[in-house]
């Protein structure tokens, strides 16, 4: 079974993704990927933006990059032309690595696909369900100074970048794939709770797709 996790800037979906980890899924970090495909796109990026996004170490500047194409619009596009289609690339292949181990060892693949932008990964479409964290801007903005150490200016900024990001999710699934809600505002031991009535729904689905494929 595939599903998909995503939310905003500090909703908390990599602690639901530890959570899931836990119980035995295999996340996909497709975030964490796109670092790694910003390393494989290296001669392309340096092209494009010169060597000031260079580290001393030869490394890319991920910091750097940001600061340019945050300010110009043309440049993330430039970025993301650039980048997801080797992100999406490296999905599929750590998709396909988890369901090949898990057949032989003649069980369920149990996968979840963990990116703040899932509506534009064409994984998604694929998927049973997507649980969506959702989390009030109090909530997201203590987060951010927390583990980012960005101020409420910059932690706004981020949020605002992902506007729309519900509507664009809705648009991008297949008519009928369910988004499970899950609210992450009130602690570990109740994101918890959320997220075990999130996996009951998604047996539930399970199990009518099985029902209909044995049909």
């Amino acid at each position: 079974m595939l599903i998909g996790l995503t939310g905003g800037y500090c909703a908390g979906k990599n602690a639901a993704a530890a959570m899931l980890e836990a119980r035995g899924w295999k996340t996909v970090d497709v975030d964490g990927l796109g670092h790694e495909a910003i390393e494989l796109a290296h001669g392309a990026i340096v092209e494009r933006f010169g060597a000031s996004v260079v580290g001393p170490d030869g490394r890319l500047d991920r910091r750097a990059i940001a600061r340019i194409v945050f300010a110009d619009p043309r440049a993330l596009a430039d970025q993301e032309a650039i980048v997801h289609p080797i992100a999406i690339r490296l999905t599929d292949e750590r998709i396909a690595a988890v369901q090949a181990e898990a057949a032989a060892a003649g069980r369920e693949s149990l996968v979840c696909v963990n990116a703040a932008l899932l509506h534009r990964a064409p994984q998604a479409s694929a998927c049973a369900a997507i649980v969506q964290l959702r989390a009030p801007l109090w909530a997201r903005l203590r987060r951010a100074r927390a583990r980012d150490g960005a101020g409420a200016r910059e932690a706004l900024r981020r949020i605002g970048r992902q506007r729309g990001f519900g509507r664009a999710l809705r648009a991008a699934l297949p008519p009928g794939l369910p988004i499970l809600p899950l609210r992450n505002d009130r602690g570990l031991e109740e994101l918890e709770r959320g997220l075990e009535v999130c996996l009951s729904a998604i047996e539930e689905i399970r199990k009518r797709r099985d029902g209909i494929a044995g049909a």
